[in-house]
């Protein structure tokens, strides 16, 4: 019988993520005043952690020119994504504060299946050297002038010890970064996208994450579910999240269904969550609509002086409760990532501090029969649940901020 070969463990390239030190010599060139009114630091430091969860939730890897030390590593007029040969042994030895082979390697990425990655686009990186361009195994290409090589790959000098560097590849941005670059400025990333890779498009189906504990394992979830549960990506495109926690101290010696099985222990079940009966589904939804329809009637009726849109804003987005009100298409995802449950059964001429008051109590019922953390969210003189809040609750909880902080909040 043929053995069942495990695709999380097929050959994969990694874009790792590193902190970025933003009054250093290695910082990217170009730096926008804000990320997402979800994204928020504090300082002059991009953790690797804040990195890694601002691609996930904005969909894309940024493209730059590489710079290190002042220099570019990127050569030619076009930025690109890079990525290293993903080894398990590499994220070891970064757990275990040895060096790895890889030496970009972090416990913070995106992988992609070696075959999906060149498909897509990403080249291997290569060099030049007496008028002939090489990949850096040593294959010679058919490309005429150093030029062209410094466009289309990472260019590699032939100076460099090239049978000690891992492999690399490169995905070229394809247009016009200047002109993206001058729209953020304009306009901010509101409305515009990071020139990168589109990491939501369907040819990069199969991604994984590693992260170092199951703490950041858990907010990488958040991400993904909201991706999946907006309809942006199916629940195939993450394949899985790696942490590193769980691997051991050393797989010298390891054959490949050790590794196999290795990886596997490693990997947190993230999707198990979206598995929702429809009698759960049917259950939760009559539950939920019952008690609004009681705070309605119990709730005595002022005269009306704001009025906006109003619903209940879920902090876990993995509850079953939750899970079941997403699946009756209760709960809707904004395109910020919150999870927001319509109030349907309350009277829309109430003011809406009425009903952010009825938002807080049935929030305090859930909170006491089903251990689920809950606030109201609003919107001024709107309907619209994507437009800014006019109140929102307790604003921190949760994994919906990406935060610089290694803690956040997660209460």
């Amino acid at each position: 019988m043929r053995k069942k070969i495990d695709s999380r463990t097929t050959p994969r390239i990694a874009h790792y993520f590193r902190d970025v030190d933003l009054l250093g010599n290695s910082c990217p060139e170009f730096i926008p005043e804000a990320f997402s009114s979800n994204c928020w630091y504090d300082g002059e430091q991009w953790p690797a952690h804040f990195l890694q969860r601002v691609a996930v939730r904005l969909n894309y890897i940024w493209a730059t020119y590489g710079v290190r030390d002042g220099e570019r590593t990127v050569h030619g007029s076009h930025p690109a994504v890079c990525c290293s040969s993903f080894q398990i042994a590499d994220i070891i030895a970064v757990k275990e504060g040895e060096p790895p082979q890889a030496g970009a390697a972090t416990q913070y990425a995106l992988t992609f299946p070696l075959a999906v990655a060149e498909n897509g686009g990403f080249k291997r990186v290569a060099h030049w050297s007496q008028g002939q361009a090489y990949l850096q195994d040593g294959t010679p290409l058919e490309l005429n002038g150093r030029e062209v090589v410094e466009n289309q790959f990472r260019y590699v000098s032939a100076q460099q010890n090239l049978p000690n560097q891992c492999s690399e590849w490169r995905w070229p941005y394809p247009h016009n970064y200047r002109r993206a670059i001058a729209k953020i400025n304009a306009k901010g990333l509101v409305g515009t996208t990071i020139p990168g890779l589109q990491l939501t498009h369907k040819k990069w189906s199969g991604i994984g994450v590693v992260v170092p504990t199951m703490v950041e394992a858990r907010r990488l979830q958040y991400d993904i579910l909201s991706l999946i549960d907006r309809e942006v990506v199916s629940d195939t495109h993450f394949d899985h999240i790696l942490v590193c926690e769980k691997l051991p101290s050393n797989v010298g010696g390891f054959d490949t269904e050790q590794l196999q099985a290795v990886f596997s222990s490693a990997c947190f079940d993230f999707k198990s969550c979206l598995k929702v009966s429809d009698l759960m589904a049917k259950s939760m939804q009559l539950d939920f609509s019952s008690r609004v329809l009681i705070l309605e009637g119990t709730t005595p009726k002022g005269p009306t002086h704001e009025v906006g849109g109003c619903w209940l804003c879920f902090q876990d987005n993995t509850h079953p409760y939750v899970r079941a009100l997403v699946k009756a298409g209760r709960v809707k995802v904004n395109k910020q990532g919150r999870y927001m449950a319509s109030l349907d059964e309350l009277d829309t001429r109430r003011d809406l501090r009425e009903r952010q008051g009825i938002a807080q109590q049935l929030a305090k019922e859930l909170r006491e029969q089903h251990g689920i953390e809950s606030s109201f969210f609003s919107v001024l003189n709107s309907q619209r649940p994507d437009d800014l809040p006019f109140f929102s609750g307790r604003p921190w909880g949760g994994s919906y901020f990406i935060t610089d902080s290694p803690d956040g909040d997660d209460e």
